[in-house]
This record gives structure tokens, C-alpha cells and sequence, in this order.
């Protein structure tokens, strides 16, 4: 049976039993009984249940009449009066018991509207029916009378205990049940002392009942009472039933039963009352005296009558100290006075203030407390008491402030941030705008942070920037507001600048003390930064023109050659235009097919013949033409496109190469450049096997380059990915060996097979002899090591000659061949001899 028909299908049985036990225990001769207790539990189930559930009391309704053998349009009539008596009982009853108890106030309201009015008017209904349909049976005067009574009867006794069951069934204990049983065979022997020998005039006795009831309210409330009154009632009446005693002589036993079980409803309903009122004034009390919070009361003069121990405890006053003396709250002189005046004036019109206060201690540390406080005010409405509750905001002040440095901060330099930085700039761009002033935005970005960052790691790279900061901050003034924009970028506001000459000085003084060697865990680094400046009003009025223009003018300054200061001029917005053209294309350029690859050869120095080919992207632009790889590769790296477009590398390379193998040219090697990014994922290796699957060629064809920076940035990472790569069968290279951190001892650790050298070594030789001994020493380390060397930028027959007597395996430059397309290096093969002329692509 589904849940939602338990509490109807309760209510129905027990109507229905009612009924029939009443009717089993009544005089046969009369209609009118001494109780009814169906009565009350139809109330009860509309009450409990809701009014929907009145149909179910027109199909119980019928039960009484029919069981005394009424016709059937009498007992259609006397069921349509019990339902109607239940609904007119509860619709003078709104918001009846709306928390779910049965106070003092619910019993006297359901006394007037149930007994008084609901029940009268269905007796009355009643009485005119049976008179009506009565056949033999008693009516009148007292019929009328009895079923009134009756009726209220089990209306008193049965919507209580109900109520009391639904609210306390649950904490019933078995002491409790205990003393309920032994009240109820208490109120049985009394009712057969008091009611078996009724004929004889003992009417007096049925006053015992009183201690009885006063007793079972008291200890066991509606439930107790509502039990042994129904118990009471049925032994009255089946003993008053043997007894032959019916009709009018009921009348004085109901109406003592009807005055017992008033009685006892509103005695159980004040005690509980006061019992809930004691129980809240303990939990009051308890959390006064627990509470973590200071608490103190005052009279209407602000008089202290009562803290707690928590007062005691912030204030460091005790109880003793504090009562009878004035509340410092009320003050309206001292430190606090104008906070005072608003919390007095508050609490006289609402009634109620909230907010911090500073307050001193006992020792006289002052420390700020959050105070709520109310106005309590008497039955005329004139205030009685106040009731203050504190608590020490102490640590969630310092907690408030520390999130609101940090929200304002940046974490690592405790510089200002890019948040405070734009409401400082938008402030200061405000007061400029007001008094005519000029003020000047530098942006600062430091010069090859990434390589030091990704080379030595970004602990180091972290405690650069904090050695960044400290210098900027020794050399800046404190009124010029220094933030961290987030990486490498910091910015510098500097207002009431009186013109660009004293800008320019304190660039100056910026860049010198930048460029100052930095020492970090005995790594000696040098770096320097170059600095964007804007001013206002000349170069815009807003804070994000002045961010921008300063953005553009710090890229010019990179442009110019890095470690230098650039103010914002109006032609660098065309400049940083075009910047912006050429990333947004690059980001299409994969889909258009814009990207194309060139081959530059390798000459063997001993032999003169092919050794390989490095492949080099070059980008068809539609409308810029051939874009070097200068121009887009750093724009790729910044913005992440260099991850697909070394992966489209990878694999055209490899297509290329076997194309060539299946037309009969023969080539050694192809050379290919990994990029940083490409190298740090773990996907490389997946890359690196799918491009030599897919095209079918050899995994010994393909050579991967790497740079000294990429490698060095996770030595023990690098190790584990380029001996996956080993066992592939790939050939590895380092490329621009001598332009990172790393030295010839590193190399030994890792399993390389070429070594490239730098252009930059290359272009001074013969003559430059610095150049020359440190190739010299390079080459004959790497052979040492086993590895191949091939020299790049080899340019004249001089520098050649140079390379193949220090002992370097290849070259590559324009000496024999610039890098060129797939088709010009087929020409240059068949032209230099290094393929079959029958060789071709078809």
C-alpha cells in the first residue's frame, strides 16, 4: 500500500471501530449516546489530513444510523450532518495549529468553534431527523441534549490526542507508556467504583475523575489525557447501559464528562505551553552562557545588567567589572562618536544597527569588533532593553585586508597587478583630465626571458622576476606605481609629469639598473628589457589607449634592437597593424595551403657528394609574398599555431622524401627542426612513428634537429624522449650549438648523433680567430664524442677549406645552394651530378 494512504486508511478504521464498539455498548432504546468518539476523529482527519478527504466521511457516515436500524434517507441525512459538522468545525478554525502543536490558544479557539457552535448545530440537525425517522425510538429535549454533549465529548478528547501523537509519537520512551498504563487502569477502577452502583445516588463521586485528569495532564499531556478520558468514558458507559440508564438520565454523567475532559485539554495544553517556555528559556540561557560571541544586555540608560562569558573573555572585564556600568556602545564622545550617533540614531527609528565599532580592551589594546545590536521595547512600545552580540573581527580584518592585497597583488613580486594597475591608471587619468596635468605609462618587457625560462626553469626564472621587482622598486619613487601585468611584463605610472625629459631619465635609470648582472643558484645572467612609453593626453585619453600605444611603442623597441626605450608615436599603429594582419593569416595559412617547404643540401667535405638536406618552412603569402621564416615563426610560438605546423612539418617532410625514393633520387638524409612546444609533448613520439608509418620510409632517413635550450630545460625528460626517438631508428642532431647554456660536457649525457654548428661561428672565420678557435675546439670535442659535425652559413670556398681542416664532416650554405623548393632542388641534384638523369617524378 502506497505511503500517502496510510494516515486515511487509519483515520477509516478507527471511524469505523468507534462506531461500532460505541454502538455495541450503548442502549439499544436510545440513538443518543454518553460519548462518540467518531465525532472527533472525523474532525481530526480533515483536520490532520486536509478537506479532501471529506467524501471518505459520507462513505463512513452511514455506519451509526444504519446500525440502529434507521431508514435509509435518515441515515443519508445524519452522515450528510457528521461530514458538514467536521467542515464547519475547521472553517472556523484558520490557521489552526499552523506549527503542528496544540497550544492554549488552539484548545479555546477549538473549544468555541467544535463543542460550542459545530457540535450544537449538528445535534440539533440530528434530533430534528430522528424526530422525524425515530420509529419507537426516544427524541426531545434530551435526546438533542445527549447528542451534543456526545458529540463535544469526542471532539475534546480525540483532536488533541491526535495531535499530540503525530507531534510526539516518535519520543515516546517506555517509562512514559509505563505510567500511561497504570493512569489508565487507575481511571478504569475508578470509573466502575464511581459508575457501577449509579442508582444509588453516588453521583457525587464522579468528582474524583478531577484529581485523575489534573494528574495525566500534567504528566502526559494530550495523549494521557485523551487516552484514559476515551477508557473512562466506555466504562461509563457500558456500566451506566447494564444499569438500564438512557435517554435523560445520561445528561448529568455527560455533562461531568464533558467538564472533566475541558478541564483536562486546557490543563495539558498550559502545561505544555509552559514546559515549551522553560525549555526555550534553558536553551536561552545555554546559548547566552555558550555562545562564542559576546553578549551583554542593558537597561533603557545603557545600563549593563547581564554579559556572558564571552564578553569576558574579548573585553577582558568580568561580569563584576561590567554590570551597572554605562556601555561604552552609547558613548557620544571619543575616538568612535560619529559610528556611536549613527548607531543611536538607527536603533530609535528601526530599531536594529549593525556594523564595526573599535573597542578597547581591558588591558587598553584597542581592536575592532563587529556589533549587532536591537531595541527591545515593552508591551507601550517604550524601550526596555538593549541587546548587544559582538564578536573580536580582529583576524577576519587582518583576513579582509590580506585578500584584498591579494586581489590588488601580484603573488610572486608582491607588485601591484594588472587589476590595481588599470583602477590607478583610470584614477590618475581622471585627476589629469581635471586639473590639465600630464602623466606617462611605461610598459616594460623583459628581453629573452622565455630562453632563460625555458633553459634554467622556472624556479629561476620566478626568482628573476622577484629580483626585478626589488630593483625597480629601489629605483622608482613611491608615488610612481610599479605593476606586474602577468609573465614578463611590468608597467610604471608615473603622474604629474611636467614633460618627456623626465620620462626619458627615468627610463634611463631603468634600463641601467635591469641590465645589471643577476647571480641566481651561481647562475650568472644578464638581462635587459625594453620599454614602451605613453603620455597622456598626447597619446590618448583613456586607460586603454595609453596601454596599447605603450604596447606598441615597447614592440617598436624590440624592433630597434632590444635594451631600449621607445615613446609612442603615431605611425608604430601601422607597424602594429600590419603585426596583427600577419598572425591573424598565419592562423589560416595550414587550411589555405599557404605554407610550403624548401631544402637546402648538405655537402659531404670528403667526398663532395650528398649527405642530406635540411627542410626549411617558408610561408606563400597571397599578398606578401614569400614570408621568411623570421617574420611568422615567432608569431607561431607566441600564439601556439608552431604545434600543428610542426606536425604538418613532420609529415610533408617524410612524404617528400619518399616521393623522391619512389622517383630514383637518392638521398641520404632529411634534416627536420623541432620546435620547442613540439619537443615538450608527450604526443612526439606518436608523431614522430605515425609520419614514418604513413610514408613508408626508413626511420635511418629522418633527422630530428634540437636546440641546447630545448633540452636543457629538463635534462632527465630530454634523456627519456630522445632515446624513445633512438629506438625508432631516427637520427638526432643538435642545431645552433654555442648560442644556449649548455656545453660540450653535457652532450655526452644524451644520444645524439650530429652536431650542428652556428651560423654565427661560421660568418667571422678564417679571419675572426676567436671565431676560429672556438670552431676548432667545438669540431674536435664533437669527434671526440663521435659526433658528425656539419657547419652552417658556410658562404665562401674560404670558410669551406677552414671546415675541412678542422675536421668537419659536412656543410651547408650558399656556397653550394640556397634552401629552395622541392622542384629547384630536383634541378640542382641533376644539374651537380648528384642524381641519375633519368631520375624524376613522372
Amino acid at each position: 500500500m502506497p505511503y500517502r494512504w496510510l494516515g486515511p486508511t487509519l483515520f477509516a478504521v478507527a471511524y469505523a471501530v468507534c462506531s461500532l464498539v460505541v454502538w455495541q455498548i450503548s442502549p439499544a432504546t436510545s440513538y443518543s449516546t454518553l460519548i462518540a468518539p467518531q465525532a472527533g476523529v472525523a474532525v481530526a482527519a480533515l483536520s490532520l489530513l486536509g478537506v479532501r478527504y471529506w467524501p471518505g466521511l459520507l462513505a463512513l457516515g452511514w455506519i451509526t444510523p444504519a446500525l440502529h436500524g434507521l431508514a435509509p434517507l435518515a441515515c443519508l441525512e445524519l452522515d450528510a450532518i457528521q461530514a458538514l459538522q467536521a467542515l464547519l468545525t475547521l472553517s472556523l478554525l484558520p490557521q489552526f495549529a499552523h506549527d503542528g502543536g496544540f497550544r492554549l490558544r488552539d484548545a479555546l479557539r477549538f473549544l468555541v468553534a467544535g463543542p460550542l457552535v459545530s457540535a450544537l448545530l449538528g445535534a440539533s440537525f440530528s434530533a430534528v431527523v430522528l424526530g422525524a425517522f425515530q420509529h419507537g425510538l426516544p427524541g426531545g429535549a434530551p435526546e438533542w441534549l445527549t447528542l451534543w454533549l456526545g458529540d463535544a465529548f469526542g471532539m475534546i478528547t480525540v483532536l488533541p490526542l491526535c495531535y499530540a501523537l503525530r507531534q510526539d509519537a516518535l519520543r515516546i520512551r517506555a517509562n512514559w507508556l509505563i505510567e500511561l498504563v497504570l493512569l489508565i487502569c487507575v481511571g478504569a477502577v475508578t470509573a466502575m467504583l464511581v459508575y457501577r452502583h449509579f442508582e444509588l445516588g453516588y453521583t457525587d463521586m464522579q468528582f474524583l475523575l478531577f484529581p485523575l485528569v489534573i494528574c495525566t495532564a500534567l504528566r502526559l499531556g494530550h495523549i494521557g489525557n485523551g487516552s484514559v478520558l476515551l477508557v473512562v468514558g466506555a466504562i461509563a458507559l457500558v456500566q451506566l447501559s447494564s444499569l438500564g440508564v438512557a435517554g435523560a438520565g445520561l445528561i448529568p454523567v455527560a455533562v461531568v464528562l464533558v467538564t472533566v475532559a475541558i478541564a483536562g485539554m486546557v490543563l495539558a495544553a498550559s502545561h505544555h505551553e509552559e514546559a515549551v517556555g522553560a525549555r526555550r528559556a534553558r536553551l536561552a540561557a545555554q546559548v547566552f552562557h555558550n555562545a562564542t560571541e559576546g553578549i551583554l544586555i542593558t537597561d533603557a540608560n545603557a545600563r549593563i545588567i547581564a554579559v556572558n562569558p564571552a564578553f569576558s573573555q574579548i573585553t577582558g572585564y568580568d561580569s563584576d567589572e561590567s554590570l551597572g556600568k554605562i556601555s561604552r556602545m552609547f558613548h557620544k564622545t571619543g575616538p568612535v562618536r560619529e559610528v556611536n550617533r549613527d548607531m543611536l540614531s538607527e536603533l530609535a527609528t528601526q530599531g536594529r544597527w549593525q556594523g564595526e565599532m573599535l573597542d578597547r580592551r581591558k588591558t587598553g589594546e584597542a581592536y575592532p569588533a563587529w556589533l549587532s545590536i536591537s531595541a527591545v521595547r515593552d508591551d507601550n512600545g517604550a524601550i526596555a532593553n538593549y541587546v548587544g552580540v559582538f564578536s573580536d573581527y580582529t583576524h577576519r580584518k587582518e583576513a579582509e585586508q590580506r585578500l584584498f592585497f591579494l586581489a590588488n597583488h601580484d603573488a610572486l613580486t608582491a607588485l601591484h597587478n594588472r587589476v590595481a594597475m588599470n583602477e590607478a591608471l583610470q584614477q590618475a587619468v581622471a585627476r589629469a583630465g581635471e586639473e590639465d596635468r600630464q602623466l606617462a605609462l611605461l610598459f616594460i618587457d623583459l628581453d629573452r626571458f622565455k630562453g632563460i625560462n625555458d633553459t634554467l626553469g622556472h624556479d629561476v626564472g620566478d626568482e628573476l622576476l622577484k629580483v626585478i621587482a626589488q630593483r625597480l622598486r629601489g629605483t622608482l619613487k613611491e608615488t610612481q606605481l610599479i605593476a606586474r601585468l602577468g609573465g614578463d611584463e611590468f608597467t610604471i605610472l608615473i603622474d604629474n609629469v611636467r614633460d618627456a625629459d623626465e620620462v626619458a631619465h627615468v627610463a634611463e635609470r631603468v634600463l641601467a639598473e635591469l641590465s645589471r648582472a643577476v647571480v641566481i643558484k651561481g647562475q650568472e645572467l644578464f638581462v635587459t628589457c625594453s620599454i614602451g612609453i605613453s603620455l597622456y593626453p598626447g597619446d590618448g585619453n583613456s586607460p586603454a589607449q595609453l596601454l596599447k600605444n605603450a604596447d606598441v611603442a615597447m614592440y617598436r623597441a624590440k624592433e630597434l634592437g632590444k635594451n631600449n626605450f621607445q615613446f609612442f608615436a603615431p605611425d608604430m599603429n601601422a607597424r602594429a597593424f600590419e603585426h596583427l594582419v600577419l598572425e591573424n593569416s598565419l592562423r589560416y595559412a595550414l587550411e589555405r595551403r599557404e605554407l610550403v617547404l624548401h631544402f637546402q643540401p648538405q655537402i659531404d667535405l670528403a667526398t663532395g657528394e650528398l649527405s642530406g638536406v635540411e627542410c626549411l618552412i617558408r610561408w606563400e603569402h597571397p599578398e606578401l609574398g614569400l614570408v621568411p621564416p623570421s617574420s611568422f615563426i615567432p608569431l607561431a610560438e607566441e600564439n601556439g599555431l608552431i604545434v600543428p605546423i610542426g606536425e604538418w612539418v613532420l609529415q610533408e617532410g617524410c612524404r617528400m622524401m619518399r616521393l623522391w625514393q619512389v622517383a630514383g633520387y637518392h638521398i641520404p638524409r632529411m634534416a627536420i627542426n623541432l620546435s620547442a612546444r613540439q619537443f615538450q609533448r608527450e604526443q612526439l613520439a606518436g608523431q614522430v612513428r605515425n609520419a614514418l608509418e604513413s610514408s613508408g620510409i626508413a626511420p635511418e632517413l629522418l633527422e630530428l634537429e634540437i636546440t641546447e635550450s630545448m633540452i636543457m630545460q629538463n635534462p632527465h625528460r630530454a634523456v627519456a624522449v630522445l632515446e624513445e626517438l633512438k629506438r625508432m631508428g631516427v637520427q638526432l642532431a643538435i642545431d645552433d650549438f654555442g648560442t644556449g647554456y649548455s656545453s660540450l660536457s653535457n652532450l655526452k649525457h644524451f644520444p645524439l648523433d650530429t652536431l650542428k654548428i652556428d651560423r654565427s661561428f661560421t660568418v667571422g672565420l678564417p679571419d675572426d680567430s676567436d671565431s676560429a678557435a672556438i670552431t676548432e675546439a667545438i669540431v674536435a670535442m664533437a669527434r671526440k664524442l663521435r659526433l658528425k659535425v656539419v657547419a652552417e652559413g658556410v658562404e665562401t670556398v674560404e670558410q669551406m677549406l677552414f671546415m675541412r681542416r678542422a675536421g668537419a664532416h659536412a656543410v651547408q650554405g650558399y656556397l653550394y645552394a640556397p634552401a629552395m623548393d622541392a622542384d629547384s632542388l630536383l634541378r640542382y641534384l641533376l644539374r651537380e651530378g648528384f642524381a641519375a638523369a633519368s631520375s624524376g617524378l613522372g
